[in-house]
């Protein structure tokens, strides 16, 4: 194994993340450039194009009709939710997860994972947010609670094959005792994401601010799907001994292999 999986503190789950994110970094950008960067390139652009300009002293009708302008993106939102980030994010994980357990795929195949998992995640998300709004309404802090005990129920989906209810059970069980560790490591995504993308807001072009925003958006995604997997595997780890399991196959394997490389010669 080139990764350690076992249960590991904030330190170690971004130690494993930065490794993993700059050993695969290629495969892990390419699956982003397939939907995710083309897609907010052109929804960037399209808002450029059908959104007036604003003169220094607009008047009410001018800001209006500049309002207006943005119903636009309101397509471009639901295929985004219901498309696009189903499928990067889905691929992403997949592909992490096999390249965090010695077992690589390539882009074409997490893909196609990707795809077979969007029924499930798409009613997933919905019944999480189901989830995390009745909370909300019954007090917020219910709400905030509801959002940590499910917050890994997207990795389940995709790495465990489950979803619906059955999912976000799983994420409560995995996230038991690890809710304080998330909240800052979810922090500290926030930072490095918002650090990544800050100098791009800055880019007086606006085309130019687009495409550059767009691929730094790609690179915080795949930071952020890397750290979250680390943690994933980190909690399987303390709470049923994923790390030990994992050493029980290899021993296994080995044993197979020198058993059967001394039968050879007998034969």
């Amino acid at each position: 194994m080139r990764y350690e999986i076992r249960e590991l503190d904030l330190g170690g789950v971004l130690d494993q993340t930065v490794k993993l994110t700059k050993d695969n970094f290629g495969r892990f950008i390419g699956i982003t450039a397939v939907l995710l960067i083309p897609y907010d390139i052109v929804q960037g652009f399209v808002q450029i194009a059908m959104t007036p300009a604003l003169p220094p002293n607009p008047t009410p009708e001018q800001v209006m009709a500049a309002f207006g302008s943005l119903s636009i993106t309101i397509p471009f939102l639901f295929v985004s939710l219901l498309v696009v980030i189903p499928i990067t994010n889905a691929a992403l994980i997949y592909c992490i997860a096999g390249e965090y357990l010695d077992k690589p795929v390539g882009v074409g195949e997490s893909l196609k994972r990707a795809v077979q998992r969007i029924p499930a995640l798409i009613g997933t998300w919905f019944l999480l947010g189901l989830a995390i709004m009745g909370g909300y309404i019954l007090c917020i802090i219910p709400g905030i609670i509801a959002a940590f005990w499910f917050s890994l129920s997207t990795q389940v989906v995709v790495i465990e094959g489950t979803a619906g209810v059955a999912a976000l059970k799983r994420s409560r069980e995995l996230m038991k005792g690890n809710i304080g560790t998330f909240f800052v490591l979810s922090l500290l995504i926030g930072l490095v994401s918002g650090g990544i993308g800050f100098g791009a807001a800055f880019i007086p072009q606006q085309h130019l601010r687009i495409i550059v925003g767009s691929l730094v958006q790609g690179v915080a995604t795949v930071f952020a799907s890397a750290a979250v997997v680390v943690f994933y595997f980190s909690a399987r780890c303390k709470h049923e001994q994923f790390d030990l399991s994992l050493l029980a196959q290899s021993v296994g394997i080995e044993t197979a292999a020198g058993t059967a490389e001394t039968a050879a010669p007998q034969g």
